[in-house]
């Protein structure tokens, strides 16, 4: 699968089984000296709350991989009734000497488009204030949707799918993956 708007070169595609140290390398290098966004990807990858089709990396080419982008199930808890499945994007990594070549947003737009096409209602993320809105991500708080932690509202994100509706509202509770150690 290639996102439409990927840089040239540049093929998004769902993770594989032998990705994993190559993805694990790559978040260590864009997340340094911090190794806690690979140890949340690595549980996720053994928890009910890993997405295969939203697990994507970004490949050059040779088939290196430069980019990465998990989105989980996350949980949305409702004041009158069960709760509701949502999507909870992170981590996401660009190789530190690929950064600004559209590899990010590349990455944003498909799993924007895969979770589309399976009735997503909603995609949440703690992110940069002024990268994820050029993405049409907005505060989640002004939407109904309240973080599981006391995270400012500038970092609190959400992104409105097609089958965004009013009632998908709540408190949002993370993967256990997510957890701060």
């Amino acid at each position: 699968m290639t996102a439409a708007a990927a840089p040239h070169g540049i093929t998004i595609r769902p993770e594989a089984g032998g990705d994993g140290d190559a993805v694990r390398l790559l978040i260590d290098a864009a997340f340094v000296p911090s190794t806690e966004e690979s140890r949340i990807v690595d549980e996720l990858r053994h928890s009910d709350r890993w997405l295969p089709d939203l697990a994507l990396v970004a490949l050059t080419t040779d088939g290196t991989i430069v980019g990465q982008c998990v989105t989980s199930r996350a949980e949305l808890l409702t004041q009158d009734g069960p709760p509701r499945p949502t999507l909870a994007l992170g981590p996401i990594a660009v190789a530190p000497d690929r950064q600004g070549e559209g590899i990010g947003g590349a990455l944003l737009e498909t799993t924007a488009q895969i979770a589309t096409a399976g009735g997503w209602p909603v995609i949440v993320l703690l992110g940069h204030p002024t990268y994820y809105p050029r993405f049409g991500f907005e505060s989640a708080r002004a939407i109904g949707i309240e973080p599981q932690q006391l995270w400012p509202d500038p970092v609190w994100m959400a992104l409105r799918l097609p089958a965004w509706t009013d009632d998908v509202r709540g408190r949002l509770v993370y993967p256990e993956a997510f957890r701060i150690e």
